[in-house]
């Protein structure tokens, strides 16, 4: 197969630009995203995607104030150049700082012009290499992947997925590879703290992103696991599976689609919102599929997070450009993930088979929501219990939680506990993860469970 080709963001010089990285680009000289360099000192970024090309910095007065990466347009006095060193032996500057010192600043909102393709369009282009790829709903599984979605109450950001390779075709997987790489920029397939994706073929991938995400250090992770993770490395949850069965790999280009990556750049800086009165119904939404589809393996059979619909619906958000989740974005994820998932349930009665490559197997273990947490995790998890269904507190703050686990566990530990059951869908966290509920969904599953068979 030949090696598939990335685009490098940072060597753009003539495209492809998303249409609002075009309109700060050809505006205002002064007009950027925000660097700071040093304590009142900051750079312009012409691209979100880009460092700061300019040699020029701006001086921040006291009575104005700015955040990083924030959108704004400055007005300034004239450029001023100092001194950095001389040449030796004479008077020459050397080296030198150009700077302006700013008079005024306005926020800019981002204006978001609509792509060259369509939804249906970015759909066809992604999976293009594969003859058949709806039959397996991969060219939905590609798409939802490469656009993500943002971090949110329901945890940290990015898609997950496990390729299942059930065809009689010979390394459909390095083919899957190379058509994921086609789409991406060359940064966001390595570690990149706004959004990078990683393909997970060993314990030691999945350790490096896990502490990743953990530590914060990336926005939106989304990955695939392409191999069976040893249970004991403490897998990150998955969304979706990526299946290959009918689709079959005929390369037709192994370039860089220009039209796909403008709309990945763009649709990447929408940050749909879930709104918090939809969580309860995003609860229920899974076990309701699980019951539908399959329900005798429900608790056994399903690697997915269940907070799968609200991320699927969240990147469906970005496929069609819409800010906030509506009942139609819920329902298409809904949907979406019911006919995956169905699909995968068909295939897993049937097709299990052995190898290194990422196959169903009987004894692979595929809950991961209880089996990696620590007795520290364990521990801040049954005090958030006690608070919201003990004591009929809406929510447990983290003050009141290191209160009550004061000599127990320090306020670090405390932290760490909870970003991991945010992480594994055990809690769910509001005003910038200061409060925190439990989310009750294994009981409902089993619950669901329990009454099927007794009905059979």
């Amino acid at each position: 197969m030949a090696r598939m080709r990335q685009l490098v963001l940072r060597n753009r010089t003539v495209g492809p630009w998303a249409g609002f990285e075009r309109e700060i680009i050809s505006g205002s000289p002064h007009a950027g995203w925000v660097k700071f360099v040093g304590q009142r000192t900051f750079k312009l970024r012409k691209s979100p995607y880009k460092e700061p090309e300019s040699k020029h910095s701006y001086i921040l007065p006291d009575d104005i104030e700015v955040v990083d990466d924030e959108l704004v347009e400055l007005e300034v006095s004239q450029k001023y150049v100092r001194a950095r060193s001389l040449v030796g032996g004479s008077t020459e500057a050397g080296e030198y700082d150009e700077y302006y010192v700013v008079e005024a600043l306005k926020r800019l909102e981002l204006r978001m012009p609509r792509p060259y393709l369509d939804s249906g369009d970015f759909l066809h282009r992604v999976s293009i290499n594969w003859k058949d790829a709806d039959k397996d709903g991969l060219d939905r599984a590609l798409a939802l992947q490469l656009l993500s979605c943002p971090e949110s109450l329901m945890g940290p950001g990015g898609i997950g997925s496990q390729s299942f390779n059930l065809s009689s075709k010979q390394r459909p997987l390095d083919q899957l590879k190379g058509s994921i790489l086609r789409s991406l920029p060359r940064e966001f397939s390595r570690p990149n703290k706004q959004y990078d994706f990683t393909f997970i073929e060993s314990k030691d991938d999945l350790k490096a992103l896990r502490r990743r995400v953990m530590q914060g250090k990336v926005r939106e992770a989304s990955y695939n696991y392409f191999k069976m993770v040893d249970p004991t490395a403490v897998p990150l949850p998955m969304q979706i599976p990526t299946v290959i069965y009918n689709a079959e790999y005929r390369s037709r280009t192994s370039e860089v689609d220009p039209d796909v990556i403008e709309y990945l750049l763009q649709a990447l800086m929408i940050r749909p919102v879930v709104p918090e009165s939809a969580v309860a119904e995003i609860e229920r939404s899974i076990a309701a599929v699980l019951e539908e589809v399959e329900p005798a393996y429900a608790q056994i059979s399903v690697p997915f997070d269940q907070d799968a619909i609200a991320k699927i619906a969240m990147a469906i958000c970005r496929m069609e450009y819409k800010r906030n989740i509506d009942d139609t974005s819920f329902s298409k994820g809904k949907e979406w993930f019911t006919e995956m998932y169905r699909q995968f349930s068909d295939l897993r009665l049937n097709y299990i088979r052995s190898g290194d490559e990422a196959r169903l197997s009987p004894w692979a273990q595929t809950s991961y929501s209880y089996g990696n947490l620590t007795n520290n995790d364990i521990r801040v998890l049954a005090e958030i219990n006690r608070g919201v269904l003990g004591q009929g507190l809406d929510y447990v703050s983290f003050t009141g939680l290191c209160n009550t686990l004061a000599g127990k566990l320090t306020g670090d530990e405390v932290r760490t506990s909870l970003n991991a059951l945010n992480l594994y869908g055990h809690i769910i966290g509001r005003e910038n993860s200061t409060l925190f509920r439990p989310v009750i969904k294994q009981d409902l599953v089993h619950e669901l469970v329990q009454k099927r068979k007794r009905k059979n």
